[in-house]
This record gives C-alpha cells, sequence and structure tokens, in this order.
C-alpha cells in the first residue's frame, strides 16, 4: 500500500500543474538530455559493433587466420611434410598450399599493381570463404583454357576498365637471380573469369589465379606459403607459433592481427571510450535532474509538510521524490531508446547511398575496408546503456528526496 501510494505522489507531483516555468523547463532538459544522451550512445555502439562484424564478414573472409611461409625464395622443400604436420597440428581447422607474388596488371594503356595469390581452388575454400564474395566458382581456375584464369577485385577491374573475358597481362618478377642480384620481369596473358566485390580495400589490392599457374610465372621450386583456418581468431598468433614448433623445416607464421590487429584495436578503443562517454554524458543529464528535483521540494514545501502532519512518514516521502526522478529518467530513456534504435537501423542505408544523395563519400574505400558506416544493434547494448542511466539517475534522485524528507512542517504550515 505504501509503495503504491508513493508511486502514486510521485506521478501527481510530476504531472503537477503548479509546476512554475522554470521548473518545467528543467525538468523538460533533463528528460531531454537523457534522451538525447541515451540515442547518441545506442548509435555510437551499434556502429562500433558494425564495423566489428563488417571486419568479421568481409575482410577476414577473405584473408587467412595465418600463413606460414618459407625462408626459402624458391618455395618449401618439403610441401607435404609442412602440410601433414600443420593438419595433426592443434587448433588448426584446414590448410591450403598457396603462392603469393607482387605484379601488376595492364590492359590498354591502364595500369594497376595487384597482390596476386595462386591458390588450390579446393582446399582454400576450407580455408577462407571466398566464393560469397564472387560472381564465379573458384573451380572454374582449373579450367583448361586457351589462356590461364584469374578473377580480380572489383576495385582492380575499376582501374583497368575491363569486363568477363578480357585478355590483360600480368607482370611479376620470378625468383630466379640474375648475375647482378636482380630477378627477371615475367610477363604473361590471362584471361578474366570473374570478379569480386567486398565494398572495401581488398578489391584494390587482391587477384588470385591457380596455384600451379602462379608456380609457373614466379619460377618457384614449389608453393612459398600455406594458409592456415584457426579455431580461435583471436588466439591466431599463439596458436601459429606452437604450431611452427612441429614444422620440418624453419618457417616464418604471420597472423591477421599483423595486417589488420591494429584496426581491431580501435575498434575495441573506440568502443572502450563510447562506454566512457556513456558515463559522462548521463552524468551531465541527471545533474538536471538534481536541480530539477530541488526546484520541486522548494515548490512543494507546503503539500509535503500536509502530508506529514497526517502520518506521512520520511521514508514515504523519499520515496516519492526519488521515483519522480527515476520517471523522468525512464521517459527520457524510451525516447532516447527509441529513436537510437531507428537510427541505427536506417545508418547504412543513408550512409551507403550518401555519396548518391548529396554528393559527399563520407568513407573512401581506397582508405577504409568499406565505403559506408555500419550499423549492428544488439538488444543487450540498449539495455546496458538504458540501465545505466536509470541507475544514475536513481542515484542521482537520492539527496534532494533526502532533503525533502527533512522539511519541518510546523515551520512551513506556520508561514
Amino acid at each position: 500500500m505504501k509503495t503504491s501510494l508513493s508511486f502514486k505522489l510521485a506521478f501527481r507531483f510530476l504531472n503537477s500543474k503548479r509546476y512554475g516555468a522554470l521548473a518545467k523547463f528543467i525538468s523538460m532538459a533533463s528528460t531531454t538530455g537523457i534522451g538525447v544522451g541515451v540515442c547518441a550512445l545506442i548509435i555510437g555502439l551499434s556502429a562500433m559493433n558494425g564495423f566489428e562484424y563488417e571486419l568479421n564478414n568481409r575482410v577476414l573472409s577473405l584473408i587467412p587466420g595465418a600463413e606460414v611461409s618459407s625462408y626459402d625464395k624458391t618455395g618449401f622443400y618439403n610441401l607435404e611434410g609442412e602440410v601433414k604436420a600443420l593438419e595433426k597440428a592443434p587448433n588448426i581447422k584446414a590448410v591450403s598450399p598457396a603462392v603469393s607474388l607482387n605484379g601488376a596488371f595492364s590492359f590498354g594503356a591502364n595500369f594497376a599493381p595487384a597482390m596476386v595469390i595462386g591458390i588450390d581452388p579446393v582446399n582454400e575454400k576450407k580455408v577462407i570463404d571466398l566464393e560469397r564474395f564472387m560472381d564465379c566458382k573458384t573451380d572454374i581456375l582449373n579450367e583448361a583454357e586457351a589462356e590461364p584464369l584469374v578473377i580480380i577485385g572489383h576495385g582492380i577491374a575499376k582501374k583497368l576498365n575491363i569486363k568477363k573475358g578480357d585478355e590483360l597481362n600480368l607482370s611479376a618478377i620470378d625468383a630466379k637471380t640474375n648475375s647482378d642480384g636482380l630477378g627477371s620481369m615475367v610477363v604473361k596473358t590471362f584471361k578474366v573469369a570473374g570478379f569480386f566485390k567486398t565494398g572495401g580495400q581488398i578489391d584494390n589490392n587482391f587477384a588470385f589465379i591457380n596455384i600451379k599457374e602462379a608456380v609457373a610465372l614466379s619460377a618457384l621450386r614449389a608453393p612459398n606459403t600455406i594458409h592456415v583456418k584457426v579455431s580461435n581468431m583471436l588466439e591466431a598468433r599463439e596458436i601459429i607459433n606452437t604450431a611452427l614448433a612441429t614444422l620440418p623445416e624453419p618457417c616464418d607464421g604471420t597472423t591477421w592481427i599483423d595486417s589488420q590487429g591494429k584496426l581491431y584495436s580501435d575498434i575495441n578503443m573506440i568502443r572502450q571510450i563510447m562506454y566512457l562517454a556513456m558515463i559522462l554524458v548521463i552524468s551531465v543529464a541527471c545533474f538536471n535532474i538534481v536541480s530539477n528535483l530541488v526546484m520541486a521540494v522548494s515548490e512543494k514545501r507546503h503539500e509535503i509538510a500536509i502530508l506529514m502532519t497526517m502520518g506521512a512518514k520520511k521514508a514515504l516521502i523519499i520515496k516519492s521524490f526519488t521515483l519522480m526522478g527515476v520517471f523522468s529518467a525512464i521517459k527520457g530513456c524510451i525516447y532516447g531508446g527509441v529513436t537510437g534504435s531507428l537510427l541505427s537501423l536506417c545508418i547504412p542505408y543513408v550512409t551507403s547511398h550518401f555519396k548518391d544523395w548529396f554528393g559527399i563519400e563520407l568513407l573512401n574505400e581506397d582508405i577504409y575496408f568499406i565505403n559506408f558506416v555500419p550499423s549492428r544493434l544488439m538488444i543487450s547494448d540498449v539495455l546496458i546503456v538504458v540501465g545505466c542511466a536509470i541507475v544514475m539517475s536513481f542515484i542521482a534522485s537520492i539527496y534532494p528526496a533526502i532533503k525533502a524528507s527533512k522539511i519541518d512542517p510546523a515551520q512551513e504550515l506556520n508561514l
């Protein structure tokens, strides 16, 4: 019964028509401040979730968790032994030999550098998810054609202005060393079998050919790289270091963390900054709640005195004014939570069409791994933000509520 009465009093005080203009403005400001803070934080955290998801979904789909490279420039001496040792190593799910070489494509007067990866189409699919972003199957690289086939990134194709079926030249340096210490340039013609598009920087850098063609082009004795799929991407460095100790010949191991780890760390750092910003923004809004309740107590001193003469306990007064502050916070959280959630769902669509609508490119895909601002709304983030806002508002409401309970009824009613 007492709890019910404290709720009724809190609602009555909050919606009182006798509220002064300044008190109403401060009440509206506190509710709006919390709403804006909650909205901004939900959008920010959703964007961080989106960047992390796109990093895993796009970049890491085309980059193996780890790579084992031969120290010898001509490739592995015992490729079969290396592969078997890696397959037996703990926490390694799949391996695939590959050839990595730097080259440049030319088509007419157009020129584009690229990292050319020679892959085994069958085994490579077990390590990285290539075909999800391709308009063809990787098995097409095994087909016998008059000219060997290549699958090119959309960014490279755009620079060269080519289409499927066009023939272009690939220039690369082979592994043989001349007497002057320099490798010789090799040029070979390839036919475009298809394209892949991730919507990011990888489209401008990568191209895939058959591993046999890559070995022949670079004059290697055997493949010089083995792509590795690990069970846990966050523990890739430890897993590959353990595996390297079991290999028949000395090798160098690198992981996705070496190439993309800084981006992943930046995303997590910004997420932590967003949580800190959440505390600061909501704290500022809670100061408005304190100001609002202090003014409410000043305006309701007479009503509080009457309640106390009628037998209301101090605990009831404290509960009522504390709930009054919490209700203001809940109102702001509802507005901010709904608005932030809706905007988070709309951000990817709006930012992906921003250039078409306003001629402004928010993210340059030549620099970033995507060309739009991603967003991934998570209920847990919404609950954390709303929960923190309500808890901090509750704490901020305690002081004015205690002040209200200390009013002397006799003094107030004699005025």
